[in-house]
């Protein structure tokens, strides 16, 4: 599953470009250096399980985890890393980066405000995020999963209210799945609960999903289906902005909105869930607001002079260089790396294979030789990352070494549809730095067996007498620095790039109509990959406008293989699916791979604190929640700001 801090959050990449894909688990899902800037990002804290077919449950439960054993009993006071006595007051300013134009988190269309759906909208259940495979019920009172697996009953809690005090039934969750499986919603929906054969109300507090066959993580990919008042939507256009309204059953309700520019939601002291155990020591700001910048540089500039008051950095320049001065030397601004667990993902330049030029694998390996990560890291990076050589970096997840008796099961049967060195060159391990120029050489020699050489300057294609011209499109202008050495590499090949930024709104409409040749994103990942996958790599979403399969994959043996992970019945198999599926991803060489880091790093005014303990896996807009402000600090600080 994905990562995120609740259902309908939007994702983005390091760079800044958005994706309205919900964001169902805390895990591990992408790499430190694709953590995104509160611009930036969902898909975060909720961390969604795999749930695996041989459990059954005799009875309904207070949540659900792999093997039935949850870490936190029934009726538990706190999460172990949250704060059950930290005030409540104050206001959090945060920063985005961009613009927005809806209300509407889980729409195709539109940009939805960032944090719409971890504030407002509510899910059946929700992730502890020092559980890799647990989930507990939060409209939901209790879980019943099916002896068969093939259905899984929701009790909804009798005191949970919306925000406009009418109750939260269960035709509510039938409207709202039957909306997000619509095509005005995002598609990843359709894929991620395209094995739910029907919803049934036998009355108003219970909602059952009937599936059309076992599918192993179903049961708890529905506990994050978030839950949409019929009675506000119902009558509208799905694909609208809500009609300027966002009502949930959330801690916080939307006060005003200013499209593009700000949006401020206020904490809703009537908030039905308020003593649940899930959120006790949660939600302590009285108002959040988040205000849009240009890009980073100017968010910077406007955190420096207090605009707002925390932020997360994801690029390298701006923490080793911008992020000091006087204020911190005073310690008026406090600046830490926060440890993680997460799994990283994968974060690089993605090829889209709907350009005929990248049709051949040696051309896209000759393309990513280009790339010196080495030069990049030492340069541009200050020494900050570990280079990428998985889709599951920083886990158990990622393959390594030779594939395993139980990998080659899945993977000999595709023995002539994917590429040789599946089976002879190692994953993982130590990989010494290869020097620029070898790697030229190496790029020469596969473009030489594709078929291309240069001719007057520019790499020709000999059989078509097509040239190897093609841009970067990119959202932040952050990366500039970044691609041009990448570009001027390639140059000397005789590809011919072109690199353009553009406007945030721009690049989320080519992101879903798929009208690029390169771009820089990411595929973050859980600690238990599973429906998901469908809409990063599998052929059914290679046309699917507004899928996550950006690269335009349409393999029939990736296909297998993701059906394969979502099919594990326990975690042996899950692992052996995943590294099968990572091995052809990596030497299909879909993209230019970059780079990650295990930490998040945070600069933040000297008012706001955290609990001491952080958990295991988490993202930035989902910990935030768990802060508060520290009010005889704040009264200090603005003394000290003040000069006084």
């Amino acid at each position: 599953m994905p990562t995120g801090t609740r259902v309908g959050q939007t994702t983005t990449s390091s760079q800044g470009s958005a994706c309205s894909a919900p964001r169902t688990r805390n895990h591990c899902r992408r790499g430190g250096a694709a953590r995104p800037h509160w611009a930036t990002t969902l898909l975060g804290a909720a961390c969604v399980a795999l749930l695996f077919a041989g459990v059954a449950r005799a009875e309904p439960r207070h949540g659900l985890s792999l093997g039935g054993t949850l870490k936190y009993p029934k009726g538990f006071s706190h999460f172990e890393y949250a704060n059950p006595n930290a005030p409540k007051g104050g206001t959090l300013n945060l920063s985005a980066e961009g613009s927005f134009d809806s209300l509407n988190p889980f729409a195709l269309k539109g940009r939805s405000a960032l944090l719409l759906g971890a504030l407002v909208f509510e899910s059946l259940a929700t992730g502890s995020d020092d559980e890799p495979f647990a989930e507990y019920g939060l409209l939901a009172e209790t879980i019943d999963l099916a002896a068969d697996g093939l259905s899984v009953t929701f009790r909804l809690r009798p005191q949970a209210r919306f925000s406009d005090g009418r109750p939260v039934e269960a035709q509510d969750v039938e409207f709202t799945f039957k909306a997000l499986m619509g095509d005005a919603a995002s598609p990843f929906y359709r894929y991620y609960y395209q094995d739910v054969k029907s919803v049934e109300t036998p009355d108003k507090r219970t909602v059952r999903f009937v599936f059309t066959r076992r599918n192993n993580e179903l049961a708890m990919i529905l506990g994050q289906l978030p839950v949409l008042p019929r009675h506000v939507y119902s009558k509208g256009d799905f694909g609208k902005d809500f009609n300027n309204r966002a009502v949930g059953s959330g801690p916080y309700v939307m006060e005003s909105v200013d499209f593009g520019k700000n949006i401020r939601y206020r904490r809703n002291k009537d908030y039905w869930g308020a003593n649940l155990g899930v959120n006790k020591g949660r939600y302590n700001f009285d108002q959040v607001v988040v205000k849009y910048y240009r890009d980073q540089t100017v968010a910077l500039e406007g955190f420096k002079s207090g605009e707002f008051d925390l932020l997360w950095v994801n690029s390298s320049k701006q923490w080793a260089v911008d992020v000091a001065g006087e204020k911190w030397d005073q310690g008026w601004i406090r600046k830490e790396n926060l440890k993680h667990s997460n799994t990283a993902g994968m974060q690089g330049y993605l090829f889209n294979l709907r350009n005929p030029l990248f049709a051949s694998r040696e051309v896209r390996r000759a393309i990513a030789l280009a790339f010196d990560f080495e030069w990049s890291n030492q340069n541009l990076f200050y020494g900050q990352y570990t280079e990428n050589d998985s889709y599951f970096d920083n886990s158990e997840l990622a393959a390594e070494g030779l594939p395993t008796p139980e990998e080659l099961k899945l993977l000999e049967p595709w023995k002539d549809k994917i590429p040789p060195e599946v089976f002879t060159e190692p994953m993982g391990g130590e990989h010494p730095p290869e020097a620029l120029r070898r790697r030229l050489r190496n790029a020469i020699e596969l473009l030489r067996k594709a078929g291309w050489d240069v001719q007057d300057g520019v790499l020709t294609e000999a059989s078509t007498g097509r040239k190897m011209v093609f841009g970067v499109t990119l959202v932040s202008p952050a990366f500039e620095r970044i691609t041009e050495p990448f570009l001027n590499n390639l140059s000397r090949l005789g590809i011919k790039v072109s690199m353009k930024v553009v406007d945030s709104a721009v690049y989320e409409q080519k992101l879903r109509a798929f009208d690029y040749d390169m771009i820089v994103s990411t595929f973050g990942q859980s600690q238990s990959p599973g429906n998901e996958q469908r809409d990063y790599w599998h052929s059914e979403s290679a046309g699917q406008e507004g899928s996550r399969n950006l690269v335009g994959i349409r393999s029939p043996a990736v296909d297998a293989l993701v059906e394969a992970v979502i099919a594990a019945k326990d975690r042996g198999s899950l692992l052996t699916a995943t590294h099968a599926l990572d091995r052809v991803l990596w030497h299909e060489s879909y993209v230019v791979p970059h780079w990650y880091i295990a930490s998040h790093r945070v600069t933040y005014w000297d008012k706001l604190r955290y609990p001491k303990k952080l958990p295991l896996y988490y993202y930035p807009t989902g910990h935030f929640t768990f802060w508060w402000v520290d009010s005889q600090a704040e009264k200090s600080l603005q003394a000290a700001v003040s000069g006084k």
